[in-house]
């Protein structure tokens, strides 16, 4: 059982402390610190250009946060998109798995094992070559570290441990493709797309298909309007720093709540999304309607009640109360 509980805890600190630099400041501290026995490695991305034929190096800082020494071994691992849409990568951590056309695995030149002292941050240097016969494109992929307890190394110990890396996006020019178009822009309510909408509140979802063989990163804006063509709400795709990427063969999704407290009628969303190193633009329309139908049912009923029904029941009880009183 304890067992199966320390490769639960493992697993779980591997995935919070290697993303935690993709949330909020405040969460990638909160993150960082559950992990006390682990490490804290910074920066926690890097983007690069290196051509073919050449390399480059970087610093990575590996902090120990433990209260004793303990050697750091790197572990290298190319990574996609996630399935779900969020933009979050997905590691490929199963070694069976065949590794993506243009791995990051392979630019990545050998890390050595590096003991590290109690509380201590040290500089590693890594070395990324790209063979002068590289396809051009977007290369994807993190550099992670793990304690090595023991001196025992190898897969079913890293996968007992925390760890935490630096993810990396590596672009080799040449023949790049930049496009990207959309899959759908719709108006959603709790995550459920439609046209029509009893009340609010309401958002616009909008998934970016990338057919490229690079990444992007989308911007714009979304402009609501009213059924007067009356602009009563603005809202900036990807508005985050830095800008959220689409990778190669993916469809990332993006919500921008639309912050009115009080929708009614018919409204007209238009986005205008630019992206690459041209400014390509998307351009996207949509439609919806809101109104409160419950509402307008139950007063529809009341009228109904007050035209037709109260008038007969007022008739039966006068007609009562008239024999009531021929009676005595």
């Amino acid at each position: 059982m304890k067992k199966y509980l320390r490769a639960a805890t493992g697993t779980l600190l591997i995935l919070v402390s290697l993303f935690a630099p993709l949330l909020s400041p405040a969460a990638a501290r909160a993150a960082t610190a559950a992990a006390p026995n682990g490490f804290r490695v910074s920066p926690p991305r890097y983007e690069l250009t290196i051509d073919r034929g050449q390399s480059q190096t970087v610093s990575l800082f590996v902090e120990n946060l433990a209260n004793s020494a303990v050697t750091a071994q790197p572990i290298i691992n190319d990574f996609t998109a996630s399935s779900d849409e969020s933009g979050q990568p997905a590691l490929i951590l199963d070694p069976n798995v065949k590794a993506p056309e243009k791995s990051f695995k392979t630019l990545v030149q050998t890390i050595p094992n590096t003991s590290i002292a109690a509380l201590e941050r040290k500089e590693i240097k890594v070395t990324l070559k790209v063979p002068a016969n590289a396809t051009p494109g977007g290369y994807y992929g993190a550099v992670r570290f793990a304690p090595v307890h023991g001196g025992v190394t190898g897969p079913s110990n890293l996968s007992l441990t925390a760890s935490v890396g630096t993810l990396f996006l590596i672009t080799v020019p040449g023949n790049l493709t930049e496009k990207l178009t959309a899959v759908s822009f719709q108006a959603t309510k709790n995550g459920n797309p439609g046209s029509f909408f009893n009340s609010g509140p309401i958002a616009v979802t909008t998934r970016l298909k990338n057919e490229g063989n690079i990444h992007v990163q989308p911007f714009g804006k979304i402009v609501v309007k009213n059924t007067f063509g009356k602009t009563v709400y603005t809202a900036e795709l990807n508005d985050t720093q830095p800008r959220g990427n689409v990778l190669p063969d993916s469809i990332r999704k993006f919500n921008n709540p639309i912050n009115v407290k009080h929708l009614l009628g018919k409204y007209t969303v238009e986005g205008n999304f630019a992206y690459g190193s041209n400014g390509d633009i998307v351009s996207v329309k949509t439609t919806f309607y809101v109104i409160p139908y419950v509402l307008i049912i139950i007063i529809l009923a009341i009228l109904l009640f007050l035209i037709f029904v109260l008038p007969k029941l007022i008739k039966a009880y006068n007609r009562r109360i008239i024999e009531k009183a021929k009676k005595h």
